[in-house]
């Protein structure tokens, strides 16, 4: 009679086979290489105790650099992209227009932050500048592809400085003055050119005789302020502490993803190479387990017909003259009750 071999379970079945996520996994792929490196090159006990030290080792050291160097990037590009103050020199060209102008370009600028733009200048403390009176400050903000964006003209005035009262030194021969021009101004694009005129489009012709005359200039600044409110304002008044925190989180996250995807890499080599050997035994278990119950079953059969079999243990009865002065008497077995009776 030949007997059926006995069948997989479910659960070891789906064991035996590697998910698809595992096989297509390149941490899995890179520890079984390195597993397998380790068996060719020790013998088989050895090779196991090196596979479970070294290739988790071996994976981080390799690792940890490249996130190193990915965690200081991260700090630097968050140093570099938050929105600061800027300021630009402005260099005034006389004699090729009617007004002194000048024409600039602005560094790299946030598209969504707000700026503060005013134009500082310094200027001589002469009788011609104070009797100018009243001019314009004049700024046109335009892309590189010369798309004016916005154009705004401030009147402004130099008033004859004034010397401290508890002071005894003489009178300052320069004038600083400072001009707003575009307040909360949000750019809208990285890249912008500017343009500065300074002065009357009139040239001053009601002044004295009519003769044109023109603002003299010490030195002048276009200066860009930060408005600082919410997050982007918190982030820019401590840039280094932000980049230095953005470092240390992209670290840790990526040592906690590097860990979630090496530690089942590492284990499932060992998976793998013990789910055939651990299927075998199971099945001779089923078999040996069948084997033994079946000769349990043959044994208790043989037990149970050897009871039946079986006859009372002789029991050596006394006689009469040494049981004293009473005489024993001798108990009928049934048998003896059954034959009297058929004979009856």
């Amino acid at each position: 009679m030949v007997r059926p071999l006995p069948k997989l379970e479910p659960d070891d079945d789906a064991a035996a086979r590697p998910s698809f996520a595992s096989t297509y996994n390149p941490f899995h792929v890179a520890v079984s290489i390195l597993r397998r490196c380790a068996i060719y090159l020790f013998p088989p006990p050895t090779s196991l105790r090196i596979a479970s030290c070294l290739v988790p080792l071996l994976v981080c050291l390799s690792l940890i650099p490249l996130i190193l160097f990915f965690s200081l990037f991260s700090g630097w590009y968050i140093w570099k992209n938050i929105p600061v103050a800027w300021q630009v020199p402005i260099y005034l060209q006389y004699g090729d227009s009617p007004l002194p102008y000048a024409e600039l370009s602005l560094p790299p600028l946030s598209t969504a932050q707000p700026y503060d733009i005013s134009l500082q200048m310094v200027l001589p403390a002469s009788e011609a500048n104070l009797a100018l009176g009243n001019f314009m400050a004049i700024l046109s903000l335009s892309t590189p592809s010369n798309k004016t964006l916005v154009t705004v003209s401030r009147p402004a005035i130099a008033l004859p400085p004034k010397r401290a009262t508890l002071s005894f030194s003489a009178v300052p021969r320069l004038i600083d003055l400072d001009i707003p021009l575009l307040s909360s101004y949000v750019p809208g694009t990285s890249r912008m050119n500017a343009r500065i005129d300074i002065g009357r489009r009139d040239g001053w012709k009601s002044l004295g005789n009519g003769e044109g005359r023109e603002l003299s200039v010490w030195n002048a600044a276009l200066r860009g302020a930060v408005r600082r409110h919410g997050i982007r304002g918190l982030v820019s008044r401590f840039p280094l502490t932000f980049a230095l925190v953005a470092s240390a989180a992209f670290f840790s996250l990526s040592v906690i993803v590097l860990a979630a995807c090496i530690l089942p890499a590492i284990q499932w080599p060992v998976s793998m190479d013990q789910t055939p050997n651990v299927s075998e035994p199971k099945e001779d278990r089923h078999v040996r387990v069948r084997k033994r119950s079946r000769r349990n079953v043959a044994g208790e059969s043989r037990v149970t017909n050897t009871a039946f079999k079986s006859e009372d243990i002789p029991v050596d009865i006394p006689s009469a003259h040494a049981s004293g002065s009473f005489p024993l008497k001798r108990r009928r077995s049934r048998m003896s009750d059954v034959l009297l009776d058929s004979e009856n």
